[in-house]
């Protein structure tokens, strides 16, 4: 059988995944065509967009493409695995009509049209559109790396940060671009969720909680890493580990005979629950399921490292700041009590806060909790 064109290809669906194609576009104007106008409208507006829509994506979705096109010289049609392309690369060509994919259990084979293979291959031999590329590897570093110090932020915030931290004086990338490129990373990976009109850490496992949460921090600033350091995140999915969090791990090693692999593994799952702001209480019960206290001792030493691991990883709901942090900063607007001269009864380290502490508002012990679901009502 010769190898199909676009036009070809189109036609062996349904009008209903033609429809999904069209959609997926957002093709408008021509949903109430017949099948053979709605594909030929198809076939001409792919055609059109193909360009501008390559030019959101990463380098490996691209070479993707470039070998499929080049295996489907020999062959019919081209397996493939997951370890050459994400499952969602795949179907965001799919969903696209870009490729004709078949899914059954045994394998997974693709290919491209012929006219658009031609199309493909000679945008892509383009050596500006080949650094157009890298930089997108960049950019995706870069909003990963936010996500896991921020866990959401809209568009126009990660734009915000990218002129913070890039030289975006010519305005090479505008919040168009980063926003359609940003969308693409949604569609076509696994670092990035959407909820609303919030790009979401594919971590964050409350999202209307998460960002409830930081919406209500307006007098927060949010914390600025190094760019350098955003890059590692966004290059390993996590920050760099501070020197509680590598001491964490060690008494993990030493004290419960956990290779480094599965210390590295666990750390990794608290620093997440901690930043979905799950309580030290929790976290207790959960590694108690699995391991063995020997004594009172180990079990006050692993609390207290615990809770000290809870204060100096970064939180989503704190805009990236650790609760010993933003206490810090809440002890510089805390004053002493003059001292009672008679009776001694107001102690020189008594302090009040210098505004009343809403229901609502971050709670003042530095926990990261509001006031109404923490120290409300300890006081009495």
């Amino acid at each position: 059988m010769p190898q199909q064109n676009l036009g070809d290809y189109l036609s062996t669906l349904t009008k209903k995944e033609l429809t999904e194609i069209r959609q997926y576009w957002q093709f408008g104007g021509i949903s109430q065509l017949n099948k053979s106008e709605l594909i030929e409208a198809l076939v001409e507006r792919i055609k059109a967009q193909l360009k501008d829509w390559l030019k959101y994506q990463l380098p490996r979705n691209i070479d993707f493409l470039e070998r499929v096109i080049e295996k489907q010289k020999q062959k019919k049609r081209v397996k493939v695995t997951f370890k050459e392309v994400l499952p969602q690369a795949l179907n965001n060509f799919y969903y696209r009509g870009i490729l004709d994919l078949i899914d059954d259990e045994e394998e997974t084979t693709v290919r491209i049209p012929t006219d658009l293979a031609a199309q493909i291959e000679e945008i892509t031999n383009d050596s500006e559109f080949k650094e157009q590329l890298q930089k997108n590897k960049e950019i995706m570093t870069f909003v990963s790396g936010l996500l896991v110090y921020y866990g959401a932020l809209s568009a126009s915030e990660i734009y915000d940060f990218y002129e913070k931290y890039y030289d975006n004086s010519g305005k090479d990338v505008n919040y168009l671009y980063l926003r359609k490129l940003v969308d693409e990373i949604y569609l076509s990976t696994d670092r990035i969720e959407r909820y609303g009109y919030y790009y979401l850490d594919p971590g964050v496992i409350s999202p209307e909680e998460i960002i409830d949460e930081i919406e209500m921090r307006q007098n927060v600033d949010y914390y600025l890493p190094r760019k350098k350091d955003i890059l590692y995140a966004g290059s390993n999915e996590e920050e760099k580990l501070n020197f509680v969090q590598r001491k964490f791990k060690k008494m993990l090693i030493k004290d419960f005979s956990i290779p480094e692999v599965e210390a590295e593994d666990m750390l990794w799952t608290m620093k997440l629950d901690i930043k979905n702001d799950f309580s030290s209480m929790s976290m207790l019960q959960d590694f108690a399921i699995d391991y063995e206290f020997e004594n009172e001792k180990q079990t006050q030493k692993f609390v207290k490292q615990l809770n000290e691991l809870h204060n100096n990883t970064r939180m989503w709901i704190l805009k990236g700041h650790t609760p010993e942090e933003l206490f810090e900063e809440e002890r510089k607007h805390l004053q002493p009590l003059p001292k009672n001269e008679r009776d001694g009864s107001v102690g020189e380290q008594t302090v009040v806060k210098g505004e009343k502490v809403g229901r609502n508002d971050p709670c003042p012990c530095g926990s990261g909790k509001k006031y109404k679901k923490c120290c409300l009502g300890k006081d009495s």
